[in-house]
C-alpha cells in the first residue's frame, strides 16, 4: 500500500533564500583625473585668469623697443550638474516583506553608488568637448584619432600617437593616464609584444588576465586602466571612420577641472502623510575640460 498526502496545501512549494542578489558594481576610477578646486566657496561660476605668451623680437641697438599689450582671458567653470536619487519604503511593505531590512540597507548604499556612477560618466563625457569628426590638431598633432588597427582596433602605435600629441604640447610626462573600454584591453592582450617580458618587463598580471586590478600596465608613459562607462556609439570620420566608436581617453596634467558644491550624502526622513520612510541623496558639482592640449581621444570599435 502506498501512502499519499492528499492535503497539498500544507506543503511549502517555494522556499526563498536568506540572501538578496546584488548587481555587480563598476569600479570607479575617473575621479583622480579631475583637478578638484576647493577655493570656490560660493556662487555658481568660477573664473580662472589665463595669461598669453610673450613675443620675442630682434632688437636693433639704439632703436625704440616694441611694447606688447598684456592679453588675458578667463576660463569659466560653472556648477551645472545637480542630480538626485531617491527611494521610499512604505509601511505596508515594511509590515509584509520578509526582506525589508536587506532591501532598505542595499538601496541606501545604492543611492550614493548611482550618483557616483553618474559623476564618472560625466567625467568621461568631457571627451565631447572636442569637435567631433575633427582631428582637433594642436601644435601640429592630432588630439582626436580613429584607431589604426584592423576594423579600427587599438594598437600600440595609437598610444604612441597620443604620446606625441601631448609631447608637442609640452604636457608634463608625469602622471599621464589612459582609460580603455574592456574591448580595447582585450585587443591589447592579443598584441604579442605587449606580453613579451623582454620588451615590457614583468607583466604577469596581463598573462593572468589582469586578476584583481583594472590597471592594464604602463605603455609609452601612460598608466592604462579600463572602464565600462566610457562614451560609446559614436559615428565619426577623421582619417578613418567608426560607426559605433568608443571614446578611449588619454590625459595629461590638468586636463579636467571640477568643483564640488554638494557632496553626495544620504538624507532619511519620515513622510507621515504618505505612511512611508524616504531616503534621498543629491550631488551638485561642475566639471570642464581645462587644457585641450592635455586630452587625446582614441576612437575604436
Amino acid at each position: 500500500m502506498t501512502d499519499t498526502i492528499q492535503n497539498t496545501s500544507v506543503l511549502r512549494t517555494n522556499v526563498y533564500s536568506q540572501e538578496i542578489k546584488l548587481v555587480l558594481d563598476e569600479e570607479l576610477i575617473a575621479d583622480p583625473l579631475v583637478d578638484w578646486k576647493t577655493d570656490f566657496p560660493d556662487g555658481t561660476t568660477l573664473k580662472i585668469p589665463t595669461l598669453s605668451q610673450m613675443t620675442v623680437r630682434d632688437y636693433e641697438e639704439g632703436g625704440a623697443i616694441k611694447i606688447d599689450e598684456t592679453n588675458t582671458g578667463d576660463f569659466e567653470l560653472t556648477i551645472d550638474k545637480y542630480y538626485e536619487a531617491n527611494f521610499a519604503i512604505t509601511d505596508k511593505f515594511r509590515d509584509d516583506s520578509f526582506y525589508v531590512s536587506q532591501v532598505e540597507a542595499g538601496f541606501v548604499a545604492e543611492l550614493t553608488k548611482a550618483i557616483a556612477r553618474q559623476k564618472e560618466s560625466d567625467i568621461f563625457n568631457l571627451q565631447s568637448s572636442q569637435t567631433a569628426s575633427n582631428a582637433n590638431t594642436i601644435n601640429g598633432a592630432a588630439h582626436r584619432i580613429v584607431c589604426t588597427g584592423t576594423s579600427q582596433a587599438i594598437t600600440l602605435a595609437d598610444i604612441s600617437s597620443a604620446k606625441f600629441a601631448l609631447d608637442k604640447s609640452n604636457v608634463s610626462r608625469v602622471g599621464r593616464k589612459g582609460v580603455f573600454d574592456p574591448a580595447m584591453t582585450q585587443e591589447m592582450l592579443t598584441i604579442s609584444n605587449v606580453l613579451a617580458q623582454d620588451v615590457y618587463g614583468a607583466n604577469s598580471h596581463l598573462k593572468e588576465g589582469m586578476s584583481g586590478t583594472v590597471a592594464l600596465g604602463k605603455f609609452h608613459g601612460f598608466d592604462l586602466f579600463e572602464s565600462n562607462l566610457l562614451d560609446n556609439g559614436l559615428a565619426e570620420t577623421i582619417t578613418g571612420s567608426v560607426t559605433a566608436g568608443i571614446a578611449n581617453i588619454m590625459v595629461g596634467e590638468e586636463a579636467f577641472v571640477g568643483a564640488m558644491r554638494t557632496m553626495p550624502t544620504v538624507e532619511s526622513f519620515r513622510q507621515h502623510e504618505r505612511k512611508r520612510d524616504v531616503h534621498s541623496a543629491t550631488i551638485r558639482y561642475g566639471i570642464k575640460l581645462y587644457r585641450p592640449e592635455s586630452l587625446v581621444v582614441l576612437l575604436a570599435e
